[in-house]
């Protein structure tokens, strides 16, 4: 008895000590991402402002085609060299590291430098696709060099992921946000709707310079490797890369077809740009959420790959993390959805507040399923993950163009939601042939509380108005809240958590 009680005991240490990890990793890039959403929301605000939703919609199409081709040309490497990144470092193999390193920065200039050519040798047909004119192939070409410098910067953060360098990579990426927010806010008054171009091209300088400045010190410059030998080692990352790479290919080039599909079929930049506001508010900043956890739990996973049990321990643990940390943030945006849009944009992007609530519904089961996600790419399955996304993205972008013609903008947030109907039960038949993944019952009485309180929410926000949907959605808003609190305290002792936060302040 003894002895079980000593496990039990040990158990519960470890249990509590990794949801500290969880929370503590958690808190330093939840903190980051709240630097880069204020100043993304700075950014808009003034961009908003200054060139209303035309110049939002001209700034969401040029980052389309950025992300499009920084999509192919990139072949995954910022996300599959996490993993071999992350579990050289955990074998402790100085020269295992040291070469991983290498041949990470290697296959990333080389792609940098096809990204870039391949940018100015289409630079006409993309104009053409995209805008329906040759007006834009100058801006295009000059977007070039944003290509050339993102892709080296996500190579350098990868490097910073891999190796769990979490405070220099989150320094890295406030640092760059803010230095870049000064940038592209001065070139938008300066020069307004010309200066968009000089400005995305500003920040990508910017972020280039600190990613450069936090990985200069790490290991593998000095490991001199052929061509060939760099091909070999590198295979692998190539191999897994290029099934993230599609996967993101996926996700721009269905973004690029709907903003240029809602173009062509009322040919007002207004309505793209109401999209893309919505967009960037409902998937972009609650994904921030999810990118800042990320960070820590993808090359964690990585590295216990070959015990199973663990990984899903490790994956409910954060699942629980996730949901009771978001779902209170899914159902605030929920009640105040008009108040947002309005304050961070203006009263004229409240045309799209249906929208921001469907696609704020949908988001909520991507938080739901996101852990379980990833396994397909801590096991190396690459194939299976290119699966799950591209349908996601199918799904999509075909409801958005069969719903469109008769409902709008508010079709785009049904097909959202329709596209999340598909892709939750499609992760779970993927994954389980190979892992033996399952919530524990703490985990599915949580997720089934909170999936109906967000529910309830949304329904009394949706279709009712007035004091009484104030009223109701108020309640379960607290209700959620008063419930995500004490169970958060169970895992993460808040009083512990303000200790350590006052001792922090004191240094």
């Amino acid at each position: 008895m003894p002895e079980k009680a000593n496990e039990t005991t040990n158990f519960q240490r470890e249990d509590t000590q990794s949801y500290g990890q969880i929370a503590k990793s958690a808190g330093i890039f939840a903190g980051s991402q709240g630097v880069n959403m204020a100043a993304g929301i700075v950014r808009t605000k003034v961009l908003a402002l200054l060139l209303g939703p035309a110049g939002i919609g001209l700034v969401g199409l040029y980052q389309s085609v950025i992300d499009v081709v920084k999509s192919i040309a990139s072949l995954g490497l910022s996300f599959s060299a996490v993993k071999d990144i992350a579990q050289a470092t955990a074998s402790n193999d100085e020269k295992k590291l040291a070469e991983t390193v290498t041949v990470t920065r290697r296959l990333v200039w080389w792609t940098s430098a096809l990204g870039t050519v391949l940018m100015l040798l289409f630079s006409r047909p993309i104009s053409e696709y995209v805008f329906e004119d040759q007006q834009h192939v100058l801006p295009i070409c000059l977007l070039s060099f944003c290509v050339l410098t993102g892709l080296i910067s996500s190579g350098q953060m990868a490097l910073l992921q891999g190796s769990r360098r979490l405070l220099e990579m989150a320094k890295a990426s406030v640092y760059g946000t803010l230095i870049g927010l000064v940038v592209a806010v001065t070139l938008y008054a300066w020069l307004g709707i010309n200066g968009i171009v000089p400005a995305l091209m500003g920040l990508s300088v910017v972020s280039l310079v600190f990613s450069w400045f936090f990985t200069r010190h790490i290991r593998g410059s000095q490991v001199r490797m052929t061509i060939r030998e760099i091909g070999s080692k590198g295979s692998a990352m190539i191999k897994l890369g290029v099934s993230s790479m599609l996967s993101g290919l996926a996700a721009t080039c269905a973004m690029m077809l709907v903003k240029s599909f809602i173009l062509k079929e009322t040919h007002q930049e207004d309505m793209v740009g109401l999209y893309q506001a919505v967009w960037s508010l409902s998937a972009m900043y609650i994904g921030a959420l999810l990118s800042a956890m990320s960070m820590d739990y993808y090359p964690r996973l990585c590295s216990l790959e070959k015990d199973e049990k663990a990984m899903v321990a490790f994956a409910n643990q954060q699942t629980r993390f996730v949901m009771l940390v978001s779902t209170p943030l899914v159902v605030g945006v929920l009640l105040f959805s008009s108040l947002i849009l309005r304050l961070f944009y203006s009263s004229s992007f409240l045309a799209a507040n249906d929208l921001m609530q469907l696609q704020i519904l949908g988001t909520f089961f991507k938080l739901a399923i996101w852990p379980a996600a990833f396994f397909l790419l801590a096991k190396g399955k690459g194939g299976r993950f290119l699966l799950s996304e591209v349908s996601w993205y199918v799904v999509y972008y075909a409801a958005t163009r069969l719903l469109w013609p008769q409902y709008g903008l508010l079709g785009a947030g049904i097909a959202f939601v329709l596209a999340y109907a598909v892709y939750c039960p499609l992760v779970v038949m993927l994954v389980r042939p190979f892992c033996a993944i399952k919530l524990t019952p703490s985990n599915v009485r949580l997720l089934a509380f909170l999936t109906l309180m967000t529910i309830g929410v949304f329904l009394v926000v949706f279709f009712l108005e007035g004091m009484l949907k104030w009223s109701l959605a108020s309640a379960l808003c607290l209700a959620v809240c008063i419930v995500c609190l004490v169970e958060l305290n169970k895992i993460v002792p808040l009083g512990v958590v303000l200790k350590k936060l006052q001792q922090w302040k004191k240094r």
